[in-house]
């Protein structure tokens, strides 16, 4: 072979993971119908980046959107903004909160009774967009309270390669606008960490700082829930929040803990609770001085959030927030609760790189003769990766608890806050070696004089990793979205034999088609008309040879002349024209091959199996190299180097 058409071919493979099954369309009503052409046109051209490159990203690349009606007949969800959502594009359905709670003051207050749909998430791809509806090219796997329970859409951001070169950040989680926290990635290939991918602290808040009045004589507040904000003495601090939405301003304080956010420190002068994911976040520090005031064994600290039950994955969650330390001196503002970790959703063939994925919690604050604010839970990480660099760092680490300075005073012990525990992480294949979710520490207390004796916060639980993992994503195909878009295009390929470009494709409704124009750019910007042909409504596969493409770069597109005058186009495919810059010798091979040629070193060597997956990578830094290959299954394979791929067989 003398050609390389290996972009090209790659692109197929992800247009069909993309798009299966993808239909052009064109609406055949009204302006607005109209209008929304033009936006799809452009989200086909916005993805000639994505099969042709490796972008450089950073930042916040994801879109949220707070979903205000779900219509299941439709596959159709409402959004409150659709600015920036794309057609074609991936999202992931997720319900944030939702979750009911035992509210009896006592022991067993903020236990989840019913989950009611918190956690539930899916991943689909959108099909078109109306005014405020989203529709989609699949049915919905689950229902969600999207009146209560704040369910909210997450656009992907999307891909052909990845190479995070600063770092990538989730919106932190806005409860009142009941989007954010969450990141989500897919890369048709590559996604390579050379900075971080970074969701701490993006997840439920901590309870904020609050400075009551007043002192633990001869009041102690021993109840699990209070209003923080009230002027009784008795009150407790805020605890943090989690996957259930608080009813009544009268649980926001106190220790008791709301579902997985940790509950606040209670009068007088206790620690917050650390925040929970699957596992429990740590007990609060409790102020064990004596003397004057008459604290002493005061047991009223914050209580650790409440473990979550998803073992499966079918669920997923925000990391529980700290609870607040109890504070009266007005000495600071430091003793907040530490916001609980992210969602990180990662989607890609090839995981490189040495930097870190994380959604750890946040630390509690720290206090000055008051209590201490409990640390946030961490989040959960789902990587649905194929082969992964050993040195890249995935955590979802607890947040340590408050240090708690007791100011050198006499008599006087305030523990810190609790530790928040460890996330959660889903791998599709085994768990990484590189994978942390450690509890976090329990605050330190420090410059304690006198008799009281410590009686510190607790650590927090450690998290799970999970092997084997599939995310949910539904199959059943959503017909409203095909009487959507009419026109439905099967296949498009776009090879190069014998320095010639041979252009497939077949259509599903030829009667509903008046022309093919088939079109060829060097920039997939500025389009120039090779030929028209005509279609006949019984044949649904045609075919065109563009006998004398130019050398180098070849984007090819069909477009669409409908019955009715309307336009519609085919994704773009890529070629590459032009002679091998390498040769490899011998071929057929076993063990070593010989790479020879006039290629620009160092040159990035990989080897593919047919079904794109890389299996071998090697980096050449001279243009006459011998490669020990790995054992390989005798069979036919693609060897990749820099643009340039040639097949080889090993037996």
């Amino acid at each position: 072979m003398d050609f390389t058409y290996f972009t090209g071919w790659l692109m197929l493979l992800s247009w069909k993971r993309l798009m299966k099954p993808f239909y052009l369309f064109i609406t055949k009503a009204g302006i607005a119908c109209k209008r929304r052409l033009t936006v799809f046109v452009c989200s086909l051209l916005s993805l000639t980046p994505l099969f042709s490159q490796t972008s450089n990203i950073s930042g916040i690349v994801n879109t949220y959107h707070k979903i205000i009606e779900i219509i299941p007949a439709k596959a159709c969800v409402r959004v409150a903004d659709i600015t920036g959502l794309d057609i074609n594009s991936y999202v992931m359905i997720v319900q944030m909160k939702g979750a009911s709670v035992d509210q009896a003051n006592g022991a067993s207050f903020g236990t989840v009774t019913a989950m009611n749909g918190a956690g539930d998430y899916e991943i689909g791809t959108v099909c078109y967009i109306i005014g405020d509806s989203v529709f989609l090219f699949h049915n919905l796997l689950n229902t969600y309270n999207y009146t209560s329970g704040k369910v909210q859409l997450v656009q992907f951001g999307q891909y052909y390669s990845a190479n995070i070169v600063d770092t990538v950040k989730a919106a932190s989680w806005d409860s009142t606008a009941g989007t954010g926290g969450v990141i989500a990635l897919f890369a048709d290939q590559d996604i390579t960490v050379n900075a971080p991918i970074y969701a701490d602290s993006s997840g439920y808040a901590g309870g904020p700082h609050y400075s009551h009045t007043g002192n633990c004589n001869p009041i102690v507040g021993t109840g699990y829930f209070y209003n923080p904000a009230a002027a009784d003495p008795t009150n407790g601090a805020y605890k943090g929040e989690g996957i259930a939405t608080v009813t009544s301003t009268n649980y926001l304080g106190g220790r008791g803990a709301y579902a997985n956010g940790g509950g606040g420190g209670n009068n007088h002068n206790n620690s917050g609770g650390g925040g929970s994911n699957l596992s429990a976040g740590g007990l609060g520090g409790r102020n064990s001085s004596s003397g004057p005031f008459n604290c002493n064994l005061n047991n009223n600290s914050g209580v650790a959030g409440w473990p979550l039950n998803s073992s499966s994955g079918t669920k997923i969650f925000l990391g529980g927030g700290g609870g607040a330390g109890h504070a009266n001196n007005g000495t600071a503002l430091s003793n907040y609760g530490g916001n609980g970790g992210g969602i990180v959703f990662i989607w890609a063939t090839n995981l490189w790189g040495s930097d870190t994925i994380s959604a750890n919690g946040g630390r509690g604050g720290a206090s000055t003769s008051d209590g201490a604010g409990g640390g946030g839970a961490g989040g959960t990480i789902v990587l649905n990766i194929n082969n992964y660099s050993p040195t890249v760092k995935i955590k979802t680490n607890g947040g340590n608890g408050g240090n708690s300075n007791n100011s050198a005073v006499n008599n006087r012990c305030f523990g810190g806050g609790g530790g928040g525990s460890g996330g959660a992480i889903y791998f599709s294949g085994p768990v990484h070696s590189n994978a942390f979710m450690d509890g976090g520490i329990a605050g330190q207390e420090s410059n304690s004089l006198g008799t009281c004796s410590s009686r510190p916060g607790v650590d927090g639980i450690d998290g799970t990793g999970f092997p084997g993992y599939v995310f949910p994503r539904s199959t059943d195909p959503a017909g409203y979205c095909t009487v959507l878009l009419p026109v439905q295009l099967i296949s498009f390929n776009a090879s190069l034999v014998n320095k010639k470009v041979f252009l497939k494709w077949e259509v599903g409704n030829p009667a509903d088609i008046k022309w093919f124009v088939i079109e060829r750019s060097a920039d997939a910007n500025q389009w120039t008309t090779l030929r028209s042909i005509a279609t006949n409504n019984q044949v649904h596969q045609y075919n065109m040879i563009d006998e004398n493409p130019p050398a180098g770069k070849n984007y090819y597109r069909i477009r669409f002349i409908e019955i009715n005058t309307s336009i519609s186009y085919s994704p773009v495919k890529l070629v590459i024209t032009g002679d091998h810059s390498f040769t490899v010798y011998p071929n057929p091979a076993s063990g070593k091959i010989s790479v020879r040629g006039n290629f620009t070193t160092p040159a990035d060597m990989r080897i593919a199996d047919m079904s794109g997956k890389i299996i071998y990578q090697k980096n050449i830094t001279t243009a006459a190299a011998e490669i020990d290959l790995p054992h390989l299954t005798a069979g036919i394979y693609l060897l990749w180097l820099n643009q340039s791929v040639q097949k080889i067989v090993i037996r």
